[in-house]
């Protein structure tokens, strides 16, 4: 999540949800966070972590 504070929405390490708010970073060898991001009040709040290990 350090790589995502800085620029949640970055194409190259993140992917859209299907909701512009909502994206999905990998993480290690298999896991999946999903997180909301509020521009307004700039948090970017997890809601999802899927660790497939």
């Amino acid at each position: 999540m350090s790589g995502v504070i800085e620029y949640p929405d970055d194409p190259l390490w993140t992917f859209p949800a299907g909701d512009p708010y909502v994206r999905r970073a990998e993480f290690g060898d298999a896991g999946l966070v999903t997180y909301v991001i509020s521009d307004a009040s700039a948090i970017v709040t997890v809601i999802d972590v899927t660790w497939t290990g």
